[in-house]
């Protein structure tokens, strides 16, 4: 799901710092507890502001434990509509079989 949205972000020149984004944060901050998971929201809160596609790319699917954590706390999957997350949950299901 993370790389299909990044992916649409940069198909469509989508800008990630906006304010749809940032109430997905927000909800993510209230609901996190504990030092480590705070830091990586306001990791996210970092590279939203950066703008910077790669970067965010490269944090969001990194494959280490900072990486995955990232990804749990990602606040762009508001940036598809259902139609599209079920679509790539689709087609996901049909790579499995």
């Amino acid at each position: 799901m993370r790389t299909a949205v990044l992916d649409k972000i940069e198909r469509e020149h989508l800008p990630v710092d906006t304010d749809q984004v940032r109430r997905s944060l927000d909800r993510i901050r209230e609901q996190v507890c504990g030092k480590s998971l705070l830091e990586h929201v306001e990791r996210w809160d970092h590279l939203l502001r950066t703008g910077d596609l790669d970067l965010i790319r490269h944090g969001a699917l990194s494959d280490d434990e900072v990486g995955r954590e990232i990804r749990n706390l990602s606040p762009l999957t508001v940036l598809m509509a259902e139609s599209e997350r079920l679509e790539v949950l689709d087609d996901l299901r049909h790579r499995a079989a």
